[in-house]
């Protein structure tokens, strides 16, 4: 079935992708990247889960991003942060957020 309709699916640490490689428009991971010559696929080091509608959040990795939650949650609590680090965190946080919800978690 998947051969068909030239889906491919990667398992991955923090979700899965179903990028279809002859239709890639939305994958996050290849908007404004330059694209090794005869790459196929998604870009792993550019996966952006959180936005990405090839991105599948499944039980298996809810415990990396409640950890990440949790992680990102407390250090933007430490008081002495920037405010230019501290808008970083929180975009960090909506991320995982996003992720989580996706997954059905938050």
């Amino acid at each position: 079935m998947l051969k068909g309709t030239h889906l491919s699916i990667r398992f991955g640490k923090l979700n899965h992708c179903t990028l279809d490689e002859n239709n890639p428009v939305g994958a996050k991971c290849l908007e404004d990247a330059t694209v090794p010559p005869g790459h196929r696929g998604p870009l792993i080091d550019r996966c952006q889960p959180a936005r990405c509608g090839n991105s599948i959040i499944a039980p298996e990795h809810l415990p990396i991003w409640q950890a990440e939650h949790a992680s990102l949650t407390k250090l933007r609590s430490l008081p002495a942060l920037p405010a230019n680090r501290k808008a970083l965190i929180d975009q960090q946080i909506r991320d995982v957020e996003i992720a989580l919800t996706k997954a059905g978690e938050a």
